[in-house]
């Protein structure tokens, strides 16, 4: 009788195990049938600094609006369900980055960085936009936040480089006159 039962326990591990292996080396069919755009918010940006924050799917749609004259938010939406948002905020300044960084969800448990010039996560980042001046806009700072859906797509040094170019790209735009 143990015998037997030693012989059915091997041969079930033995499936779990051939199962394990086959499902750990399957690959995902699962891709980017879409164009990474080049641009968040109408400011350039390479498609390599976009890309890792995307998820496969079908179809990309970019969604770009100024809902009040202090915020501009660029979305983009793979398949229906929003996946990366990019928002240029004018804040008072006399608010801190903490507050800022307090109404974007994606930054999580995040510190900011030592010299308090940006909050950032792997999903999520604000950061002031220095030296940028706009009359529209007087006693206001300018901020970027970054905002991605899938914490899957996490990655903290990934984040922290395409906030930081997307950041100082927004200072050489017209939003920065």
């Amino acid at each position: 009788m143990e015998d037997w039962m030693a012989r059915r326990f091997t041969a079930a591990t033995s499936l779990f195990v051939m199962f394990g292996m086959m499902v750990g080396c399957s690959t995902s069919d699962e891709k980017k049938e879409y164009d990474v755009p080049r641009a968040l918010c109408g400011i350039s940006v390479s498609p390599d600094l976009v890309d890792p924050f995307l998820p496969p799917g079908k179809k990309l749609k970019v969604l770009d609006t100024r809902p009040v004259p202090t915020r501009k938010i660029c979305r983009l939406d793979v398949d229906g369900k929003w996946a990366l948002m990019a928002n240029l905020e004018w804040w008072a300044d006399d608010v801190s980055i903490s507050t800022v960084a307090g109404a974007n969800p994606q930054l999580g448990s995040a510190k900011p960085s030592d010299n308090e010039a940006y909050f950032s996560s792997g999903t999520g980042a604000v950061v002031q936009v220095t030296g940028c001046k706009n009359p529209e806009h007087k006693g206001q700072l300018l901020y970027t936040s970054l905002r991605v859906r899938d914490s899957g797509l996490a990655d903290t040094t990934a984040m922290k480089k395409l906030a930081t170019i997307f950041t100082k790209a927004v200072g050489k735009s017209d939003e920065c006159s």
